[in-house]
């Protein structure tokens, strides 16, 4: 089990850290960063033009010519898969069982998580309403450290 279990998210990536302490702080800097998993929504990461027709149907789009546009209920589609992907990454948080559990997502992407989170029985999160997938593992220990979210690495013998 970790101490801390840090999760960057955004609607079709997550990327899972654990914050490990190096075995001779006397000679080596640390803690570390380290990425343990990456879970991946292949339905939410395809380009909309992939998933849907260019065109919504029934309408002329000649100038001048009434129509009304329609729902092909996109929006409620991908939601439905972002609250799935929510429910994935709030199981594999439960499962590292870590003391701290840091989730950062973009404020959309959070509230998805945040129900979902809760229905897992998580009830300790610090949130972070920023989307931080791609930053890399020494920029994103940076970044939380500077928040005070968690530890900042020390130099050798520190």
């Amino acid at each position: 089990m970790a101490d801390y279990c840090i999760v960057v998210a955004n609607r079709a990536r997550a990327r899972f850290y654990n914050l490990e302490h190096p075995a001779q702080p006397e000679f080596e800097s640390g803690p570390d960063l380290v990425e343990v998993t990456t879970l991946a929504a292949p339905e939410l990461a395809a380009r909309h033009q992939d998933l849907y027709t260019d065109q919504i149907t029934g309408r002329d789009r000649r100038p001048g010519i009434g129509g009304h546009d329609y729902d092909e209920h996109r929006e409620a589609s991908d939601d439905e898969a972002t609250k799935r992907f929510a429910g994935d990454i709030a199981d594999l948080i439960r499962q590292q069982g870590a003391v701290h559990t840091i989730v950062c997502a973009e404020k959309r992407m959070l509230g998805f998580l945040r129900s979902a989170l809760s229905t897992a029985g998580i009830a300790e999160v610090k949130e972070v309403p920023r989307d931080y997938t791609l930053f890399e593992p020494r920029e994103l220990h940076a970044r939380l450290a500077e928040e005070g979210l968690i530890p900042g690495r020390r130099p050798p013998g520190g």
